[in-house]
């Protein structure tokens, strides 16, 4: 399996993911990474990795003209602008958008050690879900499945739900559907084991909430129904009891 990860100068977000994922997946998965307009890798990104103990050893910023093939399983931009010029060229292939702000541009002093928490973080549920994948059915190859799954009217509420509240509890889709607990979470857990959701538990509630690692292809048409159909987006109480 091949993973390249893309960010116009390469010296940041993309490199960062390529670093942390490396350490994270062993020899299991190659990964690249690369830029549309490579420059070098900021000093700050090298030494937030090193704070986390992600090896750094022969770190450096990319071409895509460098790369030793350009076919990949998963294509993951890290900025709009590689993922407006870049998208095209990976046609047929995974192409999946993580929005991260820009830690040379911010102006916090923890910017680049927070991106690479947050890559960590993130970098280790799409191991997850890719592991998976191997094992049953998953969504991000098969959209087939993706669209069978937004046809059933609970599973397409509970979808558009989340995508205007971000995280819901268990508890939030049985009081806005009306449907039992049992029925609401074997749906809910159909569609984390499917990659869609994400979730986390909370004392006796679990919490979900869309995967983030999902394609774009797959978040745009979630967000696009959600736009013209707002009367499947159910109200939902404040808080579990």
């Amino acid at each position: 399996m091949k993973v390249l990860f893309l960010c116009t100068a390469n010296s940041a977000r993309s490199v960062m993911a390529e670093a942390i994922m490396r350490q994270f997946a062993g020899n299991t998965i190659e990964i690249y990474s690369a830029g549309t307009a490579p420059t070098q890798v900021e000093p700050e990104a090298r030494a937030a990795l090193q704070s986390l103990n992600i090896k750094t050893d022969g770190l450096r910023s990319k071409s895509l003209d460098e790369l030793p093939d350009t076919t990949f399983d998963y294509v993951i931009s890290l900025c709009d602008r590689a993922r407006t010029e870049c998208q095209a060229s990976f046609q047929g292939m995974n192409f999946i958008a993580w929005d991260f702000p820009d830690p040379v541009t911010s102006r916090r002093a923890d910017a680049f050690k927070r991106t690479a928490q947050e890559l960590s973080e993130r970098i280790r549920m799409f191991l997850l879900i890719i592991r998976k994948s191997l094992q049953q059915p998953h969504l991000f190859n098969t959209p087939q499945d993706f669209f069978k799954i937004m046809a059933d009217p609970l599973r397409l509420t509970m979808i558009l739900m989340l995508d205007k509240h971000d995280e819901l509890c268990v508890c939030d889709f049985v009081d806005a559907t009306g449907m039992s607990q049992p029925k609401v979470s074997r749906h809910l857990a159909q569609l984390r084991e499917y990659g869609l959701l994400i979730d986390r538990k909370e004392q006796r509630w679990v919490h979900y909430k869309l995967n983030p690692s999902m394609p774009d292809w797959m978040r745009h048409i979630i967000a696009t129904t959600a736009e013209y159909n707002p009367q499947l987006q159910k109200d939902v109480k404040d808080g579990c009891i």
